[in-house]
């Protein structure tokens, strides 16, 4: 990994010289090859003008023929109605100027530059002169169309190179549409004309050479000329060699090219060697101008120069790597250390003081580099897990003690409460009790009491308080309550006694709802108070009533006060439901209440069961109902089934 971080940087940089060298040997052949055309284009002109200009200067004494020509044409139109225009004047142009210069070899006629097919010729061969060249290489048609040739009596040149013709012409303005043209063959120039293509390819054979020119020690720059086929002409092609030779779609690239006024690169291989060319069109002969350069002498020299940075590259990265696992070795080694330590933490005993001292003496904790910090560290976290560690097993034992002790005093709570009453013979009553705690001891109550023979005590409570302190208030009730019974109290004077007694001992300011009642197994006869409880249920023939009645607060509250005694008779077949708050106000996930009414609902929905399954019906519809929000209360209830009487 480290000889990777060490050669990347380098064949990085090497990646980016060479590219950029290359970037700049093709740039710098560019500028060679743009010479070098510039060059034969200006031995093109030298060659081209020298030749022509003795003949030119036999053409311009030759001009005046053509001028008075031209003037007698343009007098006559003056002479004529302006109104008639071109087409009035026509006819006098034929009539008495055009058969003459046409026996004098003149070939006159009016150009329309709106309009070229409706030039005006005396002979219809005229038009062909519209397709000749003139000396800038441009068509006679398209010479006349974008020049104005406002001054004068304007001389020019006209080639036909497919006929070896030559002629003069003398270019007069008439209108901003029309111009008046008159020709003339010069037959004695014609060879002179001709011949000075073939005159300049022959001098050019003799300058450009088929081995090209040396640029530098490992860089040569050929020329080509070819000619308007595309075919090579220049250097002369030699036997079992191959031409250079442009197909038709590379001339029409290279013409739109031309065009465009953008330069025209190619590459091609010829005789084996793939060349980049730069080329150039010479209108006047109509010759292509092709400067090439063979790709592996262009980057022949930039790679030589990229050898030499790669060698210089992987010399410096050599010394750079031996040094960096130099210095690398030199923290690698306390590093290991480090970590062949760190991996035995795992197998340490963290609660052996003299194990973990002996552990950490191990890391050299003296340095005040990189390493002795991350020593200080690991042993001073050593440390802390051995202290939190142990720390940790004496709070579980703690834990461990107080779950046994809590278990320990939910076994005595639900030893306290009545168990199995509905298997009990309380005939003709059917009695099932359920508790279930909120946390691992409760603070609800209930009790049935076998007074004599006939009357049979109920008891449904709930402290204010949950766990421990809930759960001792809880059998300090149940106790005092079975005390008062067995000294064959009424229902109201164990409320009032059971609330002197808990006023009088409550340090912490609790209190328990509370309802007693006594049933007359005979006579159905049911008397009761009620300190602040939930009213229980009546349920008989499918009806479910409220046993009204409320003898005063929950105990705990007021010493002095006095509780009433209700009573009323209890049909047979008839069915009590005592509860407690942990019923009524169980929440589900929306904090919704399951409520009195749903309580109700329930209780006549469950009517026609027993009570073992009219209680366990109760408690699916409460646990259902609350779904998976957590319970929040004791759930408690007491449900008495008064059958017939014997």
């Amino acid at each position: 990994m480290i000889l990777v971080f060490a050669i990347l940087p380098i064949l990085v940089i090497v990646a980016v010289l060479y590219y950029t060298q290359t970037q700049a040997a093709l740039v710098k052949n560019h500028f060679y090859q743009t010479s070098n055309n510039i060059m034969f284009s200006e031995i093109f002109d030298s060659y081209y003008y020298r030749t022509v200009n003795s003949d030119l200067e036999i053409l311009n004494g030759r001009r005046v023929k053509l001028r008075l020509m031209s003037k007698a044409i343009m007098d006559a139109f003056s002479l004529n109605d302006e109104t008639s225009g071109l087409n009035g004047s026509s006819s006098i142009i034929q009539n008495i100027m055009f058969e003459s210069t046409s026996a004098s070899g003149l070939m006159p006629f009016i150009f329309d530059k709106k309009n070229p097919d409706n030039s005006y010729y005396v002979k219809a061969d005229y038009r062909r002169l519209l397709n000749y060249s003139t000396i800038t290489g441009k068509t006679l048609k398209e010479f006349l169309e974008h020049n104005s040739f406002r001054n004068p009596g304007t001389f020019h040149v006209l080639t036909d190179k497919k006929n070896n013709d030559v002629y003069l012409m003398n270019i007069t303005y008439m209108d901003e549409d029309h111009l008046l043209v008159v020709t003339e063959r010069q037959h004695d120039l014609v060879s002179d004309f001709y011949n000075v293509n073939m005159q300049i390819i022959d001098a050019l054979n003799n300058v450009i050479k088929p081995e090209g020119r040396e640029l530098s020690s490992s860089r040569r720059l050929f020329t080509f000329i070819l000619d308007s086929n595309g075919v090579q002409v220049v250097p002369e092609i030699k036997e079992g060699e191959e031409p250079l030779i442009f197909n038709q779609d590379q001339r029409s690239k290279i013409k739109s090219m031309f065009e465009r006024k953008q330069d025209v690169t190619f590459e091609m291989s010829l005789n084996g060697t793939v060349y980049q060319m730069l080329i150039s069109y010479y209108n006047q002969m109509g010759v292509y101008i092709v400067s090439a350069t063979p790709i592996s002498d262009i980057l022949g020299s930039q790679r030589e120069e990229t050898n030499k940075f790669l060698m210089i590259g992987c010399t410096i990265a050599s010394l750079a790597l031996v040094i960096a696992m130099i210095l690398v070795f030199d923290l690698v080694k306390p590093l290991s250390s480090v970590t062949r330590n760190t991996k035995n933490i795992s197998q340490l005993d963290l609660r052996d003081v003299v194990s973990v001292r002996r552990f950490i003496n191990r890391f050299d904790r003296k340095g005040t580099d990189e390493v002795g910090e991350i020593s200080k560290a690991i042993s001073k976290m050593t440390i802390n897990l051995s202290s939190n560690i142990c720390n940790l097993l004496e709070t579980q034992d703690r834990q461990r003690k107080i779950e046994g002790e809590l278990n320990t005093a939910k076994d005595i709570q639900l030893g306290i409460l009545p168990d199995n009453l509905e298997s009990q013979t309380f005939a003709p009553l059917k009695i099932k009790g359920m508790m279930i705690p909120a946390k691992e001891v409760g603070g609800d109550l209930y009790d049935v009491i076998e007074l004599d023979e006939d009357n049979v005590a109920f008891v449904i409570g709930d402290v204010s308080d949950k766990g421990v302190p809930a759960a001792l208030f809880m059998v300090m009730t149940v106790t005092i309550v079975r005390q008062c019974f067995s000294l064959k109290m009424t229902s109201a004077a164990v409320m009032n006694e059971v609330n002197k007694i808990l006023c009088s001992h409550n340090p912490n300011m609790m209190f328990v709802t509370l309802f007693l009642g006594v049933l007359n197994r005979k006579t159905g006869s049911f008397t009761y108070a009620n300190g602040g409880h939930c009213q229980p249920l009546i349920c008989h023939d499918n009806k479910v009533d409220v046993l009204e009645g409320l003898s005063g607060p929950a105990p705990g509250v007021a010493s002095d006060f006095e509780y009433k005694e209700f009573s009323c008779s209890m049909e047979q077949n008839s069915r009590i439901f005592m509860y407690t708050d942990g019923i009524s106000e169980a929440n589900n996930e929306a904090k919704e209440l399951f409520g009195e009414d749903r309580i109700k609902q329930s209780v006549n929905k469950f009517s026609s069961l027993d009570v073992m399954s009219f209680s366990d019906g109760m408690l699916n519809e409460i646990l259902a109902y609350r779904g998976s929000a957590p319970q929040s209360d004791d759930i408690t209830m007491l449900v008495v089934d008064f059958l017939d009487c014997f």
